[in-house]
């Protein structure tokens, strides 16, 4: 196909764009269609044109899906609107692209500022929906298009208890986001005293949005009653939020008693999102009886600790040290390409650094951060904080990756101010460690990347996997799933149906650590990613109890597996029976069979 202008047009390089990307997906009817359009002459002709297109029902199925992400990546508030009504016409999409729809509306409002011009009102049929994905959604998109009309509705579920907590968290946030005169009075009955902890929790936590100074008073009379069965984590959170918030809630504290494991529990989740905002870590650290703010270590000191790290440190002990949960190691460091992603891979660090250097980069981790992991702290004109390393830039936006490994995607327009500076690994961590303990995590750190066996492993062994957090009683059984049950109830589960858990740098699974998980029957997920195809096998340290899906693909543990895959992104899926299974770890490694011509790797990441 060949274009002739006279002159070229200035538009040319976004029309030859668009043309391309049409081509590339094989539609070469939106091709034909953007040249034949009257309205290329611009990109937003281009996007109507595909508007027309998507509305005409002439589209291949094979391309809705295409057509969709472009028109919310390009299209303006009117375009918005038209894929929003298309994807909750009764007769429209299907589930699956209603959810593409959506979800892509929803990218497109958070990274532009886009709100869908004309009747949101199908909104309140999202939330009500009985699909999880559909209703969280439509929660989320109440919120961020500011839709009053479904204050009643989201108020109700605010207030449900029948509800998940994550539910009635979301749901509250949208409340407050729509500016209803509902907000108010659903705040005042979430922070009543006759409210279990974890709902007062939640109530204070939106009183942050509503008044700072009432939500901090709030604080303080929560938590001088708390106990440790509730964690305090999301309200911590919601303070740390505002600019204002940690020094607001330090001056409520001031004078009061808390217990002192409660007041730990709200300085580690302080710590464990990068934050270590000085007045909140002071009066925390005094109710907890912590020193928070040691002098950095003299020389003598420094060699002595060495010497007992040396003497004592035991690293396999260490390893259990760094992988408990309170610490967060996890979230931030991956060990075999397993972990978080926002601080550096630590397999190779014993390698390359000495046991003083460990020490110091633990309790003083801003002496040395690494360009690619320095913080950047972002206050929007809401007043609200964000901080994290930034994931991605440009012009209409900043992509910060969080302590928890959350992208958080705010629009150039939102910025007010911003700086770069220190680490999202704060001072304090080792606070919650006893001397012996601190020894161990020094020696295990030291060792990694060392010959011997905390060495870097050669072998695709599974190293990062998904649990099924809540397995269908259905499933519980002695009997493997039927196909469309396992099509249905595990694979089509969605993301927040799985916990990530990692393995140990030898690869080793601990099934002790997945006691959280009430079913003697496991289901194990993890992905590989196939560059060529071919055939692809499984290994495992035991097979009894165990059943493993390559795909859709059923192999019994106890025999030998193999099978052809695809270029592409492929899960493994294991369900484990603790009944029949020997053992209390589980390790499995992907294999090549002899004469296959695939090349993949074993996905990591958080």
């Amino acid at each position: 196909m060949t274009l002739f202008f006279e002159t070229p047009p200035a538009y040319l390089p976004e029309l030859l764009t668009m043309l391309n990307r049409f081509l590339l997906v094989g539609c070469l009817t939106c091709a034909c269609l953007l040249l034949a359009s009257p309205q290329t002459a611009s990109a937003q002709g281009a996007t109507d044109a595909m508007v027309r297109l998507l509305q005409s029902g002439k589209l291949p199925e094979s391309r809705v899906g295409t057509v969709i992400g472009m028109i919310a990546e390009r299209g303006n508030a009117e375009n918005l609107g038209i894929l929003f009504q298309e994807a909750t016409k009764a007769d429209g999409f299907s589930p699956a692209l209603k959810l593409q729809s959506l979800a892509a509306l929803k990218k497109a409002s958070e990274s532009r500022n886009l709100v869908p011009a004309g009747d949101l009102s199908a909104i309140s049929d999202l939330i009500a929906s009985d699909d999880p994905g559909m209703k969280t959604l439509g929660i989320e998109l109440a919120g961020l298009w500011k839709v009053e009309a479904t204050a009643e509705t989201l108020a109700g579920l605010a207030l449900d208890n029948d509800q998940p907590l994550k539910l009635r968290r979301l749901a509250i946030d949208s409340l407050i986001a729509t500016g209803s005169n509902q907000t108010a009075e659903t705040v005042a009955k979430l922070t009543s005293e006759d409210q279990p902890l974890a709902i007062r929790y939640l109530g204070v936590s939106a009183l942050t949005n509503i008044d700072l100074a009432k939500a901090a008073q709030a604080a303080a009379n929560v938590l001088t009653g708390a106990d440790t069965s509730t964690d305090p984590a999301d309200m911590i959170d919601a303070f740390l939020a505002d600019t204002k918030g940690p020094d607001a809630l330090a001056a409520a504290l001031a004078g009061k008693q808390l217990d002192a494991d409660v007041a730990k529990m709200c300085l580690r989740q302080m710590y464990s999102v990068g934050r270590s905002d000085a007045s909140l870590v002071d009066v925390l650290s005094a109710a907890a009886g912590i020193d928070n703010n040691p002098d950095p270590l003299t020389d003598e000191q420094l060699q002595a600790l060495v010497a007992k790290v040396l003497d004592k440190g035991d690293p396999a002990r260490g390893e259990e040290v760094f992988r408990r949960k309170e610490l967060s190691c996890l979230k931030c460091h991956a060990i075999s390409g397993a972990g978080g992603q926002i601080g550096p891979d630590l397999s190779p660090v014993g390698a390359t650094s000495p046991v003083d250097y460990v020490i110091n980069s633990i309790l003083f981790p801003e002496m040395a951060v690494k360009e690619a992991y320095i913080m950047k702290s972002i206050v929007d004109f809401d007043g609200k904080m964000h901080q994290g390393i930034v994931a991605d830039e440009n012009e209409d936006r900043t992509i910060l990756k969080d302590a928890n490994g959350n992208e958080i995607i705010i629009p150039a327009d939102d910025i007010d101010l911003e700086k770069e500076g220190g680490s999202l690994m704060p001072k304090g961590l080792a606070n919650f460690l006893t001397e012996d303990e601190f020894l161990d995590l020094v020696a295990y750190v030291a060792e990694l990347g060392k010959p011997g066996p905390y060495g870097i492993r050669s072998k695709p062994t599974i190293q990062r996997w998904r649990v099924l957090k809540e397995v269908p009683a259905a499933l519980q059984g002695e009997a493997n799933p039927s196909t469309g049950e396992f099509e249905s109830q595990i694979l089509g589960q969605d993301a927040d149906a799985w916990l990530p858990v990692y393995g140990m740098v030898n690869g080793d699974l601990p099934l002790g650590e997945l006691s959280e998980i009430e079913s003697e029957v496991l289901f194990l997920q993890a992905e590989i990613e196939v560059v060529d195809g071919g055939d692809v096998g499984v290994e495992m340290n035991q097979t009894s109890g165990i059943t493993v899906w390559i795909t859709d693909d059923e192999f019994p543990g106890s025999e030998p597996i193999s099978a052809s895959v695809l270029p592409g992104r492929h899960k493994i899926t294991f369900r484990l029976d603790r009944r029949k299974f020997e053992g209390n770890t589980f390790r499995a490694v992907v294999t090549k069979p002899a004469g296959s011509a695939a090349q993949y790797t074993v996905v990591g990441g958080s």
